[in-house]
């Protein structure tokens, strides 16, 4: 144990991590730094959460607090597998106090928590009795992390934050490409515009992003894909039909920005509809899928409405299903979904006699209807026009907006002003 901790806290011999490109997370969480509660970021395998931890290490010695104050274990270690919290933390900590004589308010940084058994209540016994003393940082691939089941024992002592794969700006900033001003996006628009193609298609998974070959970027789509099925969800809930889940998930990724038909779907898979309903939720569970509802006032309604699924990230869109070519309007309406869910918006979809592909509440309040396509032509624009201003005024809209691969446009309609702006002007714009 000592030596893994050793080779886990290299910061221990005076050493700062390698940790990429700063995540524009990292600055939101320095508000919470100070506070006694736990900090909780949880995201989808592979996504970046042990960088961004190490990251807030890296602040964390740059401000002055002593290495031996700080201690980071990843607990995906094999040796790990199968043993409860407090076996395997209660050693963690010893061996720590062993090495060094600790003084002073402690950082501790356990990554992927959700992988030992009774982790909450071990968190909550050392939270309370240590307040003050020690600030936990935690990590876990699942949204379940934080989820009913542990609300009552961590209740008040735990905020979290969800971490994404990389955002276009983000991307960006990986390969130097400059864009926070007009004047550098217009120096460097045909690489801008190079690299949000390469996004679209291939989207933001780290490790993908150095990748020119695409049929590597493929092969790690692929293992992270079934690192998700095979390491989180068959062993957690006991899918005994792993073959099955995997069609599901396949399935489902290549019909990504579509409406979910659960009686047709179960039908297709000559499953029930109860086995498909848990597959579902498995797999937003673990951050592969996300489900959007039905517009409507009613909560009620809103819950019992359809869904519409996407995945988190577009390269598993394009590149694990096989297909003659990839659908470019879903995509581009699913990079979308995903900047809308990094800024905290709430987002729907509208459908009656028309459809709008988001409805959404921000932040401070401010409803929205968006309209997400490829192209606007001379044969779709009267159909996005009107399913658009329809949810507009149905929801008392306070924007409307219609957002495509390169068009820019304002137009007057009604008295209602719509914007039409290319999705990656928007994704830098805000």
């Amino acid at each position: 144990m000592q030596n893994y901790l050793f080779e886990q806290n290299v910061h221990w011999q005076n050493h700062t991590y390698d940790a990429g490109t700063e995540r524009a997370l990292l600055t939101s969480l320095t508000k919470f730094m100070d506070l006694d509660q736990i900090l909780a970021i949880s995201g989808i395998r592979r996504c970046g959460k042990s960088f961004l931890l190490k990251q807030i290490i890296n602040g964390l010695l740059h401000q002055g607090v002593s290495p031996e104050n700080i201690l980071f274990v990843n607990l995906e270690l094999p040796a790990f597998i199968g043993q409860s919290a407090p076996k395997v933390l209660d050693q963690i900590f010893e061996t720590w106090q062993k090495i060094h004589h600790l003084k002073g308010r402690l950082y501790i940084f356990l990554d992927e928590i959700q992988t030992l058994p009774q982790w909450e209540a071990w968190l909550k016994y050392h939270y309370d009795l240590n307040k003050g003393k020690y600030k936990f940082f935690i990590t876990g691939s699942n949204s379940q992390l934080l989820s009913a089941e542990f609300a009552s024992l961590l209740s008040g002592r735990i905020i979290e934050k969800r971490l994404f794969p990389f955002s276009f700006k983000e991307c960006l900033d990986f390969k130097t490409i400059q864009w926070k001003n007009p004047q550098q996006r217009a120096l460097n628009r045909i690489q801008i515009k190079r690299e949000f193609d390469r996004y679209l298609h291939f989207g933001g998974m780290p490790e993908t992003l150095p990748v020119e070959y695409t049929e590597i970027k493929r092969e790690l789509l692929s293992s992270y894909f079934n690192a998700i099925l095979y390491r989180d969800i068959i062993p957690r809930f006991g899918v005994r039909e792993g073959t099955l889940l995997n069609e599901v998930a396949i399935y489902l990724l290549g019909h990504a920005s579509d409406v979910v038909n659960i009686s047709k779907l179960a039908q297709y898979f000559k499953i029930n509809r109860v086995t498909l309903g848990d597959f579902i939720r498995y797999l937003t569970l673990s951050y592969l899928l996300v489900l959007t509802s039905r517009f409507s006032f009613s909560a009620k309604t809103r819950e019992l409405s359809q869904r519409k699924c996407y995945t988190l990230d577009t390269g598993f869109a394009n590149l694990l299903p096989l297909r003659f070519s990839p659908d470019h309007g879903k995509l581009l309406e699913n990079l979308v979904l995903i900047e809308l869910l990094r800024r905290d918006n709430k987002v729907f979809f509208w459908r009656n006699s028309n459809e709008c592909d988001f409805i959404i509440e921000t932040p401070d309040g401010i409803r929205k209807a968006i309209q997400v396509c490829y192209e606007l032509t001379p044969s779709n624009r009267s159909r996005e026009l009107k399913g658009l201003l329809t949810a507009g005024q149905a929801v008392k809209a306070d924007e409307v907006m219609i957002l495509t691969l390169d068009s820019t446009d304002r137009l007057e309609i009604e008295q209602n002003r719509v914007d039409i702006l290319p999705v990656s002007d928007w994704m830098l714009s805000e």
